[in-house]
C-alpha cells in the first residue's frame, strides 16, 4: 500500500509527496512524534519537583525529496508550482493516507520550499509548522439526539381501518458520543426548532456542565454552538440570514468538551421540548498518524 502526503492550501491548490509521486520523498519527519512540555514548582529543601501540568507543544514536520524529472524545463516548472503551493501566506491543510487510514492537519509553511540541484535531480525540501498539534479524521462524526425515525417504506399501503403512522419522534433525551481519538476534542452543537421553543440547553451527564441559551426560537431557526479550540462561536441561522449570537449564551454555560471514551449528554428546554432536535457534531483527534 502507497504511503503519502498530500498538502492543500487554502485556493484548493495541492502537492502531493509520496515515493511514487513526481515530488519523490526520501524523508519526512514530525507526522508521528509529539513533544510534550512539563511544568513543574520546586520548593526549599525540597528533593526533585513537583509535577503541576503539561502541554503538548505545536508539530514540526519535514518533508526532503527530489523532482523526480531530469528535463531542466519541465524540473523548472514543478518547482515553481511548488512554490505557488506552498506559499507561506496562505493557510493549507497536510492530509496522511496509508490504506484506509486518513488523517489531517492544519499547518503552515515556514518558508518557501528550499531547492538544491544534484547533477540529475532538483532536491528539495519543505518546512511546516502545526500550531495545533493533533491529527484529526478528515469527516466530523455525528451524534443525533431525539431524531425522527421514519417508518415510510416500499411496497407502500395504508390500510384502511388503521391509517399509518409515517415516522415517530425517538424517546430518549440521552446520546451517547463516543470520542475515539487520543485526547480531548472540542464540538459543534446544532440547535434546530421544528416548531417555536424557548432556551434550548445541552447537559454533560457526568460533569454536569452545560450549555444553555436564553431565547425564544421559531420554527427553522438552527444555532449552533462550536467548542473547538481557537474556533469558539454561537451561531444562529434564521430565514436564510446567518448572525452572531454570543450574547444568547447563558452566562453559566461551559464549552464543553468530549473526554476520550464514551459521554453522555441530555438536552431540554424551557417550553415546548418536543419541538427541539439537536445533533452534536465532533472530530476524533490524534497524536500520531
Amino acid at each position: 500500500m502507497l504511503e503519502k502526503l498530500t498538502y492543500t492550501n487554502a485556493n484548493g491548490e495541492a502537492v502531493e509527496f509520496s515515493h511514487r509521486s513526481l515530488y519523490h520523498t526520501n524523508r519526512v519527519t514530525g507526522i508521528s512524534d509529539t513533544r510534550n512540555k512539563i511544568f513543574t514548582i520546586q520548593s526549599m529543601g525540597q528533593d526533585g519537583d513537583t509535577h503541576v501540568g503539561e502541554r503538548v507543544d505545536r508539530r514540526e514536520i519535514t518533508i526532503v525529496g527530489k523532482i523526480r524529472e531530469q528535463d531542466k524545463a519541465k524540473s523548472f516548472t514543478l518547482r515553481r508550482q511548488m512554490a505557488r503551493v506552498m506559499n507561506p501566506h496562505l493557510a493549507a491543510t497536510l492530509t496522511y493516507q496509508f490504506g484506509d487510514i486518513v488523517r489531517v492537519i492544519d499547518c503552515v509553511a515556514n518558508n518557501a520550499p528550499k531547492f538544491s540541484r544534484t547533477a540529475v535531480f532538483l532536491n528539495y525540501e519543505v518546512n511546516l509548522t502545526c500550531p495545533n498539534p493533533f491529527w484529526r479524521d478528515v469527516k466530523e462524526s455525528v451524534e443525533q439526539i431525539a431524531e425522527w425515525i421514519p417508518l415510510w417504506e416500499f411496497p407502500f399501503e395504508i390500510p384502511m381501518d388503521t391509517g399509518m403512522e409515517f415516522g415517530y419522534r425517538a424517546p430518549s433525551l440521552i446520546a451517547t458520543a463516543v470520542n475515539r481519538g487520543d485526547v480531548k476534542s472540542g464540538m459543534r452543537v446544532e440547535f434546530r426548532a421544528v416548531g417555536p421553543l424557548t432556551d434550548p440547553s445541552l447537559l454533560d451527564i457526568n460533569t454536569r456542565e452545560f450549555i444553555k441559551l436564553n431565547c425564544e426560537m421559531a420554527a427553522g431557526d438552527v444555532i449552533t454552538v462550536t467548542t473547538y479550540y481557537g474556533r469558539k462561536s454561537v451561531r444562529l441561522r434564521r430565514g436564510g440570514a446567518e448572525t452572531d449570537a454570543f450574547h444568547l449564551l447563558d452566562p453559566d454555560s461551559t464549552y464543553l468538551m468530549l473526554d476520550i471514551g464514551a459521554n453522555q449528554y441530555r438536552f431540554d428546554a424551557g417550553t415546548n421540548l418536543d419541538n427541539l432536535e439537536v445533533t452534536i457534531y465532533h472530530n476524533n483527534s490524534y497524536l500520531s498518524v
